[in-house]
């Protein structure tokens, strides 16, 4: 018989809740170790066992250990298990709406996609770039207000790098230090998010479907590769408002009797991909005879500026969906002009160079780091071969 499970996660440890119908259920807690994550597998999972766990920051990697040895495991979305809350929540009552939910066979209305391996760790290194221009931004600005601190008000459109060649022989010695510190770190943050971004578009290269996403006009090797991880699988979506809805880019909607009211995005759904997506916006409607510029243009007068270029991201991803979708090419592509852009971006990726992991640890860790045919004579019992 089916036993239904929910677990509710947590850093330092694991509280379940496990039934089987007819039955009363237990409540189990274990701890967030590997120890006791092996102990449970052993000892509660089965092939009959049907496991529900809410979407937290580490539900995929608590969905893999669990999969090959449950009979069906769903990662739950938040606001799902939140809509049966009624107001209260503790860790028995969300284990036990977790387990309810996968008895009464309506975990599939919430459950999230769970990405392969390769789409989780394209995410997770365009979240490390995103990161990188995060801290550049941040060091940049610090060196603007140092400067402002100190009775010098840089414009916005001067780097500070241009004006510290200028006027740097006036300052002290001390603020000297400080902005060349803080420029130092803001251009190695730079140069980090660089040879980040090189590695995601050297692993893409060879698949098919980046050839099809930058066919689509406006949209670059970097989009693609942002709409690429977070799409993931462009079936799993069936209509444009889904794709439109999981950006974040679809409208609020307000509509009861008379009252008619459409306000700001929604913002649900990955920052990053609409924060890509838009930055591609503004580069298409400024790219000349791009199809684009006259969408923006008609819709500009009755949305307004900040409006019309999210109608022109979410045209963006929506017309990246079709054509992976359907396999094929943009119907708006411009042939000559597509092989020229193809061309330019195949030479980059051909010249662009693997992130320097060995030397990277070998810096931090003082020592070579062991290559994989080390590790296999390693395996076979033969000593490793010295770097």
């Amino acid at each position: 018989m089916t036993q239904f499970m929910g677990l509710d996660l947590h850093k330092n440890y694991i509280h379940g809740y496990v039934f089987q119908p007819g039955q009363k259920g237990t409540h189990f807690r274990f701890l967030n170790s590997p120890e006791d994550w092996a102990h449970f597998v052993a000892t509660r999972l089965t092939p009959e066992t049907a496991v529900a766990i809410e979407a937290t920051g580490n539900a995929f990697t608590i969905y893999d250990r669990l999969i090959d040895h449950a009979g069906q495991v769903a990662v739950i979305h938040p606001a799902g298990l939140r809509s049966l809350g009624g107001g209260r929540h503790t860790d028995r009552l969300d284990a036990e709406r977790l387990a309810q939910l996968m008895a009464l066979g309506t975990s599939a209305r919430v459950q999230v996609w769970v990405p392969p391996a390769e789409v989780r760790a394209i995410r997770a290194l365009i979240a490390q770039v995103r990161a990188c221009q995060q801290q550049e931004t941040a060091w940049r600005n610090r060196a603007r207000n140092l400067l402002i601190r100190a009775g010098y008000a840089v414009p916005r459109a001067v780097s500070v790098q241009d004006w510290l060649a200028a006027h740097g022989a006036e300052l002290d010695e001390t603020l000297q230090v400080l902005l060349t510190s803080a420029l130092t770190m803001a251009e190695q943050a730079a140069q980090e998010g660089e040879r980040l971004r090189g590695e995601i578009l050297r692993r893409l290269a060879g698949r098919p479907e980046m050839a099809w996403l930058w066919s689509v006009p406006g949209l670059g090797a970097w989009t693609a590769a942002v709409v690429w991880a977070w799409l993931g699988d462009p079936l799993r979506f069936r209509t444009a408002r889904q794709v439109g809805r999981y950006a974040g880019l679809d409208p609020r909607v307000h509509q009861s009797g008379e009252a008619d009211w459409r306000g700001h995005i929604s913002h649900q759904g990955p920052a990053i991909l609409r924060h890509v997506l838009v930055e591609a916006a503004w580069w298409a409607i400024r790219a000349k005879d791009t199809p684009l510029r006259p969408f923006y243009d008609r819709v500009l007068p009755r949305l307004g500026k900040r409006r019309a270029i999210v109608a022109v991201a979410r045209k963006l991803l929506l017309a990246a969906w079709r054509v992976w979708r359907e396999q094929r090419l943009a119907r708006e592509v411009d042939r000559r002009r597509y092989q020229k852009k193809l061309s330019a971006i195949r030479v980059t990726l051909r010249t662009l160079p693997p992130y320097p992991l060995a030397e990277r640890l070998q810096t931090l860790t003082g020592a070579a780091p062991a290559t994989p045919a080390d590790a296999a004579g390693a395996a076979r019992g033969q000593p490793a071969l010295s770097a």
